[in-house]
């Protein structure tokens, strides 16, 4: 068991690293930035949502679902409280962001959220017509 927050922050990144490559990729290209702040506060926030307490057991999210589920979100289609919850956590953490550093945080982990219920549904479906 990891006692260590250091240690389990680690863990968290070493999981999303190897379990969801395409999510490290979509963080990396659309969070990149030259003092890494951006990246760092989306890597934090989708450790959150896809590990944690509750990882998603055998769910990997591709390049294809997450560039859907990007666009979908910036043409509208997410939950608004969502978003609202999402930049309150983006807020809480120990860094400072631009304006323009939330916006992009904001919407790539409610695209990754958005990519997750959306795979899920997928399967789900998948599992009652098998």
């Amino acid at each position: 068991m990891i006692h260590d927050l250091r240690s389990l922050a680690e863990h968290d990144v070493s999981w999303l690293a190897i379990r969801q490559p395409s999510v490290m990729r979509m963080l990396e290209g659309e969070l990149a930035t030259s003092d890494g702040d951006a990246f760092a506060a989306g890597l934090e926030l989708a450790c959150r949502v896809l590990g944690g307490k509750t990882r998603l057991g055998d769910l990997r999210l591709d390049h294809r679902a997450l560039a859907a589920a990007l666009a979908d979100v910036r043409a509208g289609r997410c939950d608004r409280a969502m978003v609202r919850s999402l930049r309150e956590q983006i807020d809480d953490l120990p860094i400072v962001l631009t304006a323009r550093e939330q916006d992009a945080v904001a919407t790539v982990i409610a695209a990754i959220i958005y990519a997750v219920l959306d795979e899920s549904v997928r399967d789900l479906s998948d599992t009652l017509v098998a």
